[in-house]
C-alpha cells in the first residue's frame, strides 16, 4: 500500500504523517488488503483566524480499480481526519453493497431466463 501525505498548511509534517498512518490504518483496517494507494490532503482554509478552517481530502485506490475520495472541514485537524475516514468506509461500504446486489439481480435474471 502507497501512502501519501500532502500538507499545504505547513504543520509539523513528520507527526502529521505519524497520525495519517496510525487513524487510516485503523479505520480502513478491513479494506486494508484491497488498497492500493492512499492519499490525505490538508489544508488551513481561514490561515491563522482560526474557525471551522482544518480541511481533510482522504483519497483511496482500490485494487479492483474503483477509486473513492471523501472531504470534511472541522476546527482541529484529526476531528477533520476522523470525520473524512469516516465518510470514506461508508461510502466504500455503500458502493459494495450496490455492486452486490447488481450481482445478485443479475444472477436471478439469468435463472428465470
Amino acid at each position: 500500500m502507497q501512502i501519501q501525505v500532502i500538507d499545504q498548511q505547513q504543520a509539523d509534517p513528520q507527526r502529521l504523517r505519524a497520525m495519517f498512518v496510525v487513524r487510516s490504518l485503523r479505520a480502513l483496517d478491513r479494506l486494508a488488503p484491497g488498497i492500493l494507494k492512499l492519499v490525505g490532503r490538508f489544508r488551513d482554509l481561514n490561515g491563522p483566524k482560526g474557525g471551522v478552517d482544518h480541511a481533510c481530502t482522504v483519497e483511496v485506490a482500490l485494487r479492483d480499480g474503483s477509486h473513492f475520495r471523501a472531504e470534511a472541514r472541522a476546527e482541529q485537524i484529526l476531528a477533520a481526519l476522523d470525520s473524512a475516514l469516516g465518510r470514506l468506509v461508508r461510502r466504500i461500504d455503500a458502493a459494495r453493497k450496490r455492486q452486490k446486489s447488481r450481482r445478485r439481480t443479475a444472477v436471478l435474471a439469468f435463472d428465470t431466463a
